[in-house]
This record gives structure tokens, C-alpha cells and sequence, in this order.
């Protein structure tokens, strides 16, 4: 018989894998837990209906998990007022959250800037979502593969999206839509390159920004990593890092 935590393990697994040296990593199951916050968090979710209650927590369970890999104190993560989780002074972070997984990844930042992370159920992304999500390049692109695997691409390619709004954001702290950039995945789709169309705050039209991708335990994962010193991951983007 199959365990029903299987999947989440997967998950963790390949999240690992993604991660750059110095990342810590949690994951939680938003279906089996009670939804319990600490007092800080709470009242982020005072009014929410119940599964958001229960997402919301599982995703701070899976922060508090990553920052104890790290030896960290395993903190509140109240949420700001831009809505975006407030992480310990000094931490860089990323959290995620769907129906049956939640999972977070964290840093020092004098290590890595930023962090952004995506989980999406494998399934097919809805056909009407694809015109709102992609740019007509994208667009043109998924329009000569086979419908299944059209729609699962589209689903990867809205994950990688999402991921690397998240990097951004603590940067930025620009809001934008899909249409801002572009995403190019290599041969094997297991990683892919960001390309902005337009200026946002200080990252200029024409820079690019990588992350890593892959599916386990019937998610995909996505996750982007800016990188804080020279020979990081995207520690380029937008400014050059320190030595």
C-alpha cells in the first residue's frame, strides 16, 4: 500500500536537489494538518474559509521546518501589507501552497538575495487560461505540441511565471502581469531562462533570470534562486553582486 505522505516526500526530495548550498527547505501537507498559526500569523487568516486556513498554515509549518534545516529559529511568518510572508530579519524566503502541498525555501541573504518558489498540480492548465498567461511567442510555441502535452507545458511554463514573480518582488516590490516577460525552457524542460520585455524598478528590458524545474509526487516544482556573491546562481540579476 502506497503512503499517503509518499508524494510530499518527492517533493522535498527534488526541492533538495533544486537548492543551492545554504537554502534550507520544508514541506507540509495542507490536507492532513489542523490549521494552527502562531498568534503573529493569525490574524492574516482571521476571516479566511477553511481551506485557506489550512493552506496558510501548512505553508508556515514548511517555512518554520526550512529555517530549523538551517538551525534557525523556527519563528512567526506574519504576513506584510503587501501580502507577501515577512521573514526574519536577515532571511530570504519563499512560500507555496496548493490543495496538497505546501513547501518553503529559505536563506541568509548574504547569501542569496531573493528566493521564489512555485507548486502546481500536475494537470493540465485550463485552454482558456493560455491567452492571459503567455505572450504570443509562448503562445505560437505551445500551439504545435499535442494538446496533453500543450496544456501540462502551459501549467509548467504559469509555475515558472509565478516563481520568478516571487524572486523579484522583495527587490522590486513591483506588481506586474504575465505578459512582462518571457520563459525559454532548455531541451529537457528541466530549467528555464526569464526574459523581461519591459522595465520594472530596477530590472531593465532585455535581463534574464534562470530557475530550475521538475516534477514529483504529481506536482511540478519550480524554483528561481538570486544569488547574493559573485559565482551564485543569478547574482547578476538585476545588479552585479559583492565579492
Amino acid at each position: 500500500m502506497t503512503d499517503p505522505s509518499q508524494h510530499l516526500n518527492d517533493l522535498l526530495d527534488l526541492a533538495r536537489r533544486f537548492a543551492p548550498r545554504g537554502v534550507g527547505v520544508g514541506v507540509a501537507d495542507p490536507t492532513q494538518s489542523p490549521a494552527t498559526v502562531l498568534p503573529e500569523e493569525a490574524l492574516a487568516i482571521a476571516s479566511a474559509i477553511p481551506k485557506r486556513k489550512r493552506e496558510f498554515a501548512a505553508g508556515r509549518r514548511a517555512a518554520r521546518q526550512a529555517l530549523q534545516s538551517l538551525d534557525l529559529p523556527a519563528v512567526a511568518i506574519p504576513k506584510g501589507t503587501d501580502r507577501a510572508p515577512v521573514f526574519p530579519t536577515g532571511i530570504a524566503g519563499s512560500i507555496t501552497h496548493n490543495r496538497g502541498a505546501a513547501l518553503a525555501i529559505v536563506a541568509p541573504q548574504t547569501r542569496f538575495r531573493a528566493l521564489g518558489v512555485d507548486v502546481e498540480p500536475q494537470v493540465p492548465l485550463k485552454p482558456e487560461l493560455i491567452k492571459a498567461i503567455c505572450t504570443p511567442k509562448e503562445a505560437a510555441m505551445l500551439a504545435t505540441l499535442p494538446e496533453a502535452e500543450r496544456l501540462l507545458l502551459a501549467r509548467r511554463l504559469f509555475s515558472a511565471k509565478e516563481a520568478v514573480f516571487k524572486a523579484q518582488f522583495p527587490i522590486t516590490r513591483q506588481v506586474f502581469g504575465f505578459q512582462a516577460a518571457s520563459i525559454t525552457f532548455n531541451a529537457l524542460r528541466s530549467g528555464f531562462v526569464a526574459t523581461f520585455h519591459r522595465d520594472i524598478a530596477s530590472i531593465r528590458a532585455g535581463s534574464s533570470v534562470s530557475g530550475q524545474c521538475g516534477t514529483a509526487g504529481g506536482h511540478i516544482l519550480t524554483m528561481v534562486t538570486l544569488g547574493a556573491v559573485v559565482g551564485t546562481e543569478n547574482a547578476n540579476f538585476p545588479v552585479c553582486a559583492t565579492g
